[in-house]
This record gives C-alpha cells, structure tokens and sequence, in this order.
C-alpha cells in the first residue's frame, strides 16, 4: 500500500476565505476560561500572531484583528467535505480529525500516471479551493501523516527511503504527549532514528508502550488499519458563508467548494448528475430552492459550474444569503466513451446537451425549443416544435434540409438534380393538398437546394421548379 496524507493546518481559517485578506482574520478556541488563537490569516501573522496565542494579546498585536468563534460541527462538515473531494483519487479515503485526511493512491498510480503527476494534481486542485496544503507519502499511513506534518514532501515509495527518512524526523514532531516529549528531551535524544536504536524492551520500561506502538505502525512492523469514508447514498452538503451574500456572484467561492465534492462523490458512485438542487437559505425569509435539469447525466465539473452560474444570475435576492446548500434529486449511469481498436476514445456528442443546457439554465426552459417529426408526409406539416427537456424524444430523421422556407420560391437558375425523386402526396383531407416530386440538387456554387416539382403541371404552362428549403 502506498498512502498520501492531506494536511490541513489552516483548515478553520482557510475556509472563511474572503477577498480581503488584508484584514487579520483569525479562529479562537474557547478553553474553559481562557480564549486563544487557533489559527490566523496572514495578515494576522505578519502582525505577530500565531497559534497558541492568548486573545487578549492578539488584540494587543492587532486591534483591528476580526475573529470568530471555532465551531465544532462546522470544522467537520468542512473534513467531510474534503473526504468527497478527495474520492476523485481513491476509493479508500480515511478522515483523521482535525485536520487531515489519509488517501491510499498505491490503487490509483496507473490510472494518474504515476505518484509524481498524481501528488502535483491533488495540490493544483486543492490551490483552487484556496487551502493552505501539506502533503506527506509512505508506505505506511503513520508515517505519511507524519511527513505531511514535518514538511517532508518527498515521495517516499520503498521500505528503504522509509527508514532513511524517518530517521531524519525530529523528536518533537512525534505525536506524543508532552510528557513523553519532554523525557525523550532530557534523555538527550534529538532525532527519531537515535530513538529507533534504543532497544524496545527498555524503551517500553521508561516511556510505556506508547512509543514502541507508534515507532512500530510508523515502519509497518505493527497493523494500523483504517476504517474508510463511506458516502451516502445522494449528495446533500451545505456551507454557512462568513459573511452574509447580498449578491449571487459572491457565493461563487462557496459553490466550487461544493462542486469540488460532488465531484468526488460522484467519480466514487460511478455516477452522473440528472438533476441538481441548489438551496438558499436566509435568516427570516423562506429558502429559495433552484432546479438544474441536464439532458444527460454528466459529472463535468466545469460543465455543472457553468450552468449552476448562469441559473444564478437570474436571480433576484429578496435578501442576504446565509447559507449555500447543493442536494442531488437524481443521479443515473455515465455514459462512457466508446474506444477503437488502437484504444483511442471516439468524442462524445455531448457538445450539442451541454449548450442546451447553458441555454436552459441562463434563458429558462421555456424559451429554448426544438423541432421532431409530425406524423404528416408535408412538409409544411411534418416539423413541431418541443420545448427542450431532459426526456429525450427519439426518431428517425429523414434527409431533409434544415431550413425549410415559409413559403416555396421559384427557381430561377441553372441546377442539377442529385437524387432520384421522392413522391409525397398528402393533405387530401384539408386545404393543403399536396402532390409533388422533390429532389435535392445543387448550382455551380455548390449550394444544395431541396427543389420539387408539381405531380400534374398545367398543360399550358412550361415546367415550373420550386425552392422548398437550403441545406446548411
């Protein structure tokens, strides 16, 4: 097994992202009597305040320094979501509260391409969701986890580079409590490869267990198994905004997020998006609830951005937004590319759905229309137009020109016929009784034309030719 560890640091912080990060921002834990600071922006750093800090002296260091409260519940939402996000790359993610997630990507190397190209992936999309990232690789998830913590962002792939980088780890780096750090300390031990030598028993006998355990899950001589994040069987997954939104275009950042981890959930269910639902709730107002329909099910995340935002600019907020919610209503099977012979992927004809549903989304669906077949040989009546819906309506298209004229026009230019005549004789029951002889033919240009000519011309009239419509 290989497994990539996902460090967090400024996970509190980093998800009150707003545009003006020069303002010091900063998390507080409350620790029964006394308040301190969890975590700050940078700003808030470059004025000296760090992790740990009491609140009284932050305000000292910065008076303009805006913090909020750490919410328990909110923080592992935000880990959950980021499981999602992280099911984009495996199907074994492990949440390690507070502030990392655990992948095992030995699975998922062919599929990436390899380590190197899968671990620069993961940073670019976690850099677009505006978080603060350490990374760490091993063959064991103890040790990953303590890379990712140290700073150590080398790929470490074999047993050897796992022990030669382990004992380069600092003493204090170890996840243990003060009390053992402390005796390890005056023990005059630095790093954890001088721990590595003392022998076990005696180890055991000063320190306890403890340390011998984590030194052993650390090079794999002792399991340390995982239990995996499960989803759930529809997506439904909400974000509280830092600040109240009194425009749609301002809950732009809020949406990635969430799409960020519908993408996971969907590439881990093997499954497309139907039809998506958008919540906005307010403090005294009803929610506005909004409906994305696609034509086929997608999982294209550029795809779904796109059309969620351009739903959103149609609307009119009656008040400030406090809240951004995304549920899935339908999810069905992804249509998959077919592939030849030499393995290469044929395109998907999904450029024309995805348009429609751009239209859709940014027109409404009852202005965007299509024309199907009518039971009727002419063609004056054969064509009906359909409002566009995700129920596809399925039939044989005969060779006919795009454009039909609204009315035939006289041919007056020199043609030649392509095609053998098609008889349509029709419309003897109304007014519109037609017997006519069309063909498909083209000028020296190398225009088509859909001409006809009448079944029985009038005697004392020459032969007449009409236009009936253009072939794009």
């Amino acid at each position: 097994m290989l497994w990539l560890a996902l460090h967090f640091p400024q996970l509190p912080i980093d998800r009150q992202y707003q545009a003006d990060n020069d303002v010091p921002r900063a998390v507080v834990l409350q620790e029964g009597s006394r308040r301190r600071i969890m975590a700050c922006n940078r700003s808030a750093a470059s004025a000296g305040i760090k992790s740990g800090l009491a609140l009284k002296n932050a305000y000292a260091l910065a008076p303009n320094l805006i913090t909020s409260d750490y919410n328990e519940d909110e923080h592992r939402t935000n880990l959950e979501q980021l499981c999602l996000t992280a099911m984009q790359y495996s199907s074994n993610v492990v949440p390690e509260p507070p502030d990392t997630i655990m992948v095992e990507i030995g699975a998922s190397l062919r599929l990436f391409n390899g380590v190197n190209i899968l671990q620069n992936r993961i940073g670019k999309d976690i850099q677009r969701l505006k978080l603060t990232l350490l990374t760490g690789i091993a063959p064991t998830a103890s040790a990953a986890s303590l890379f990712a913590r140290t700073g150590i962002n080398k790929a470490v792939t074999t047993d050897q580079e796992l022990t030669q980088t382990l004992d380069t780890v600092p003493i204090s780096c170890l996840p243990l409590d003060t009390f053992i750090l402390k005796g390890l300390r005056q023990s005059g031990l630095q790093t954890l490869g001088e721990l590595r030598r003392i022998p076990p028993a005696a180890l055991t006998r000063r320190f306890g267990d403890t340390c011998t355990q984590l030194l052993y899950k650390l090079d794999g001589r002792l399991p340390d198994p995982k239990t995996p994040f499960q989803t759930q069987e529809y997506f439904s997954q909400a974000v509280d905004l830092p600040l109240e939104a009194s425009d749609t275009n301002a809950l732009a950042f809020a949406l990635k997020r969430l799409l960020s981890a519908l993408g996971g959930f969907l590439r881990a269910r093997d499954l497309g998006i139907v039809h998506l639902q958008i919540v906005l709730d307010h403090h005294q107002l009803e929610s506005v609830s909004l409906s994305l329909k696609f034509l086929d099910a997608t999982a294209d995340m550029t795809h779904l951005l796109r059309v969620a935002t351009e739903r959103l600019a149609r609307v009119n907020l009656e008040a400030a937004v406090t809240r951004l919610a995304l549920n899935s209503v339908e999810l069905a099977p992804l249509q998959r590319a077919d592939r030849d012979l030499f393995n290469n992927i044929h395109a998907q004809k999904n450029s024309i759905e995805q348009l429609l549903d751009k239209l859709i989304a940014r027109l409404g669906k009852q202005s965007v229309y299509t024309a199907i077949t009518d039971n009727d040989h002419r063609p004056e009546k054969a064509w009906m137009p359909t409002v566009v819906s995700n129920t596809h309506v399925q039939a044989q298209w005969p060779a006919r020109p795009l454009w039909l004229l609204p009315e035939p026009q006289p041919l007056n230019e020199a043609v030649t016929l392509m095609t053998p005549p098609e008889r349509i004789e029709n419309g003897w029951w109304d007014e519109l009784d037609v017997r006519r002889d069309y063909f498909i033919a083209s000028n020296e240009q190398g225009s088509y034309f859909w001409i006809y000519r009448l079944r029985h011309q009038p005697e004392h009239k020459p032969e007449q030719w009409w236009i009936h419509g253009l072939f794009a």
